[in-house]
């Protein structure tokens, strides 16, 4: 049975960078658009492993989904004239622990369970 070569410290797989571009675009936005066009380019690749696959997925829901919280918390924000303002934060939390639980299983070459989730 062939083992993995353990690697000493991080690291910096593309999946990761992805999760790390993400992790940075929680706070500003831009970065987690770089990250979302990367796992679209690198998705698919031919060198790419089972693992990194369900990464990219993973990484491109959390996206679309985000994309979708903000313009529906855009609209009720207005709509209730600045109420509900105060959710953005939760959008922010959602996508850190995303990325941060992402990272932590592409240091691991590990797949993500259900790529398909809307939570973690």
């Amino acid at each position: 049975m062939a083992s993995r070569p353990e690697t000493q410290g991080f690291d910096l797989n593309r999946p990761t960078i992805v999760a790390l571009l993400i992790l940075v675009g929680a706070v500003s936005g831009l970065p987690t658009l770089l990250g979302a066009i990367l796992a679209y380019v690198w998705r698919g690749a031919a060198e790419n492993a089972a693992w990194e696959e369900s990464h990219y997925a993973y990484h491109i829901r959390g996206f679309w989904i985000t994309v979708v919280c903000v313009i529906a918390l855009s609209v009720l924000t207005l709509l209730t004239f600045g109420l509900a303002a105060f959710l953005f934060p939760l959008i922010s939390i959602w996508l850190v622990v995303r990325a941060v639980v992402s990272i932590a299983k592409a240091q691991r070459h590990e797949p993500m369970p259900d790529p398909n989730t809307y939570l973690w």
